[in-house]
């Protein structure tokens, strides 16, 4: 590509590279929150370095990040970004000792009513300390402002942004990192805890990862893992280039590098806005956020709201104990596919005293739904609590479920992987819940 394709006309913002990836102090980050703070950034950068505060009609914000004008979950964004305090070493040098450390918000922000034809205003700051290096960055990555358009998960978001950032810098690594910073950065939340690896790699890193290679051609993250021992405590990432010269159109694509410490990046995506209601909407049923941000993303909205519509419905009427299991046991099997608009009556409640079987079916599915949602609670609760026990604790439980398995494979592989297995670690996990008095209770709802 060439380079003065890169223009101003191409929405290209000039995000600071120590502001990619960035480990949160406190607060929580979320794709939708970072995909504003891109999308305000680059409008702060279109206003200038003299400028205190920046301002924008909201409903630009709103039709830029969202298919459904939601103010109040615009204002939940505003609130993540305000109260998740971030620290970043910025330097123009290679030196440690010459790194500059910083600490503040995300931005501040206020919402101004609209008033005698002027539209309602949002307007943003950002701390005194780290504006100029937001706004006129000297080392920095350029991005499509619908870099993350089409990622569905906060890992996959930052990774695609630290691929831009080292794909033309010498030997193509990036930073080398403790294992629990990158997992700080890659959730956008502070860690409560040591991370156990084989977690954080099963349900983060190899999911963001297989996205960011999936969704781009400009280049493929190759995973490194530094060892001190049998123990994995650093990682690091390889930037390899793709060759594009036979790409599609359709595909990404990245610039040449504009100068000295200029990382050029661009993905020639078509930007689908997320509907914010609904996403909303899904987490209101009790959907974690990861799951809620995949179906609003990737599903067919008219869909995951017929089903919404559908599970509410039951709400109303006292059917549905465990919302979020029921709603997935709806979509799954498309219960609410009948109707016209999301409307809230299904087939089956048209005509309820004509099918007392269908109504007898329903209740069943709706009681083994409980029971399985009260289990997976249980297990994940299971869980956590053995992995703050003591190492003796640990150990003794582990060797008592060995000594339950019959088959000899199964022993050597549980002798030998342990909870590296993840059969049989989910197996080990299932077997502890048994074992508890909640599981019987569990059984019976």
């Amino acid at each position: 590509m060439r380079q003065e394709e890169l223009t101003e006309d191409k929405e290209l913002v000039r995000k600071a590279n120590p502001a990619i990836a960035i480990r949160p102090t406190s607060g929580k980050l979320t794709l939708v929150s970072r995909r504003i703070y891109n999308l305000l950034l680059y409008h702060a950068q279109q206003q200038g370095k003299d400028c205190d505060e920046y301002t924008l009609p909201l409903a630009q914000v709103v039709g830029n990040v969202s298919s459904s004008e939601n103010t109040e979950a615009i204002k939940k964004r505003l609130r993540e970004m305000a109260s998740t305090t971030i620290e970043w070493n910025s330097s123009t040098t290679d030196d440690l000792a010459d790194q500059e450390w910083n600490i503040a918000s995300l931005l501040a922000a206020k919402i101004t009513p609209a008033r005698k034809g002027r539209p309602m205003m949002l307007t943003w700051s950002y701390a005194p300390s780290v504006r100029r290096e937001l706004i006129e960055p000297k080392q920095y990555t350029r991005l499509l402002l619908q870099l993350t358009s089409r990622m569905t998960l906060y890992s996959a978001a930052v990774l695609l942004e630290i691929g831009f950032q080292y794909m033309s810098s010498p030997g193509q690594l990036t930073m080398r990192q403790p294992v629990d910073w990158w997992a700080a950065v890659l959730r956008g939340q502070p860690l409560s805890r040591p991370v156990d690896y084989r977690f954080f790699k099963r349900d983060t890193l190899t999911p963001g990862l297989r996205e960011v290679n999936e969704v781009q051609s400009e280049f493929e993250l190759d995973l490194i893992e530094h060892r001190h021992g049998r123990k994995i405590v650093d990682l690091q990432f390889r930037v390899i280039r793709r060759r594009t010269d036979t790409a599609a159109a359709s595909t990404t694509k990245a610039a040449d590098p504009a100068t000295d410490t200029h990382s050029a990046g661009t993905t020639e995506m078509l930007s689908r806005p997320l509907n914010l209601e609904l996403l909303e909407s899904l987490i209101s049923l009790g959907l974690n956020e990861n799951d809620a941000d995949m179906l609003a993303s990737r599903e067919d909205s008219e869909r995951v709201a017929r089903a919404v519509t559908y599970v509410r419905s039951k709400q109303a009427r006292g059917r549905v104990e465990s919302p979020a299991a029921y709603f997935q046991h709806v979509f799954r099997h498309g219960y609410a596919e009948d109707q016209p608009d999301a409307a809230p009556t299904t087939a089956v409640d048209a005509k309820p005293d004509t099918s007392e079987a269908a109504q007898q079916v329903i209740s069943q599915v709706e009681r083994e739904e409980r029971r399985r949602s009260h289990e997976r609670q249980l297990i994940d609760e299971i869980r956590a609590s053995f992995e703050s026990s003591p190492e003796e604790a640990r150990s003794m439980l582990i060797h008592a479920f060995g000594k339950t398995l019959r088959a000899q494979r199964e022993r050597q592989t549980w002798d030998s992987l342990g909870l590296s297995s993840r059969p049989l670690s989910a197996r080990f996990f299932w077997w502890m819940a048994t074992q508890d008095s909640r599981w019987k209770a569990a059984q019976t709802t």
